[in-house]
């Protein structure tokens, strides 16, 4: 997210997917995917999000989401031939389908560790809290290092131009 979207938007958006599917929402999250079929691979990820209003308020970081989310396509997963985007679908398909309901604690790790969306069950992620989730994890770079990645590259290509 970190290239993408500013932090404080990061930030946001994970609390946004972390209420509404959290221990408080995950239940009614159940119930709209059994009525609504809201995951699905029938249905982009950015619609899914958009129809139950995980979406920054401001509209720049909201085009930038949308964006961030299409990168997702070519990001790898901890599924062999399944890309972070479809992963993403899956997983929270699969925690709304599939018993026990438990929340969805959406979260990020450094990319450099591990570049693969991640999820799996069972967690109690929370230091604060003995309730068990299911971890959706998606690999990021702080926005200061992929603007500086950037550049370097800008630059790079620039050299490459003048030669």
């Amino acid at each position: 997210m970190g290239r993408m979207i500013q932090d404080d938007t990061t930030r946001d958006v994970l609390d946004l997917l972390n209420k509404r599917f959290g221990p408080g929402g995950i239940m009614e999250m159940v119930e709209l995917q059994k009525e609504f079929d809201i995951f699905s691979p029938n249905h982009p990820l950015e619609q899914s999000f958009r129809l139950i209003g995980i979406e920054p308020a401001d509209r720049v970081e909201r085009k930038r989401w949308y964006t961030f989310l299409g990168t997702l396509k070519d990001y790898p997963s901890d599924q062999p031939n399944v890309s972070g985007y479809k992963r993403v679908v899956q997983a929270f398909r699969q925690a709304l389908t599939q018993g026990p309901y438990l929340p969805v604690l959406v979260s990020v790790h450094a990319m450099k560790e591990n570049p693969k969306v991640t999820f799996a069950d069972g967690h109690t992620p929370l230091i604060y809290s003995t309730q068990s989730y299911r971890v959706l994890s998606i690999p990021t770079k702080p926005s200061q290092v992929a603007r500086k990645e950037l550049a370097a590259m800008a630059k790079q290509r620039r050299a490459k131009a003048k030669k």
